[in-house]
């Protein structure tokens, strides 16, 4: 199966994606609204794919602006699959191989900063206002920053932090601002 790239420099690249279900690529849709939404706050954003899959909306993201991104991946099998992508568009962003929860603090012992993090966990793993509180605390967001998270349909994440919930289906997508 594959996705394709629906905006900016990189519009109609094909990227592939992990075959079973062991990933859950975000339809074109859904980018689309999470693009819509944040058109204004992507240029020069520097941009945090958790749970990449196969680094649709990191490609995306820089596709539309982004100066970089950085993507955490635990499956072996997805990280080539994203390795892949990265080639053929031509992107050489960085992949860290690790559990989410490493990833973020190998990046916090580097005292990263990102102005956009994209996660799409297998639904369960992580709440929405968990994954909020864990990248806060990781010291990853600075003020402004947002947390575009994709999560199952039936959550209502509740609190000020919330810019907005959008439902597709079975699914929807929480943004969050830090403050």
């Amino acid at each position: 199966m594959s996705i394709t790239v629906s905006g900016g420099s990189l519009r109609g690249r094909k990227l592939a994606t992990l075959p079973g279900r062991d990933t859950r690529p975000t339809i074109g849709r859904v980018r689309e609204a999470i693009f819509s939404i944040l058109q204004h706050d992507i240029m020069g954003a520097r941009a945090l794919d958790i749970f990449a899959g196969s680094g649709a909306l990191a490609i995306e993201a820089v596709s539309r602006g982004a100066a970089d991104a950085v993507l955490i991946e635990s499956n072996p099998k997805a990280a080539s699959v994203i390795r892949a992508n990265l080639d053929h568009c031509g992107l050489d962003l960085r992949l860290i191989v690790a559990d989410f929860r490493a990833g973020l603090k190998t990046l916090a012992g580097e005292k990263a900063v990102f102005d956009l993090a994209f996660a799409d966990p297998p639904y369960g793993l992580i709440l929405p206002d968990e994954m909020y509180r864990v990248l806060g605390e990781y010291r990853l967001m600075p003020a402004g920053g947002f947390l575009i998270m994709e999560h199952a349909g039936r959550l209502k994440p509740e609190g000020n932090e919330i810019v907005t919930t959008r439902r597709f289906g079975d699914s929807a997508i929480t943004i969050y601002r830090y403050d």
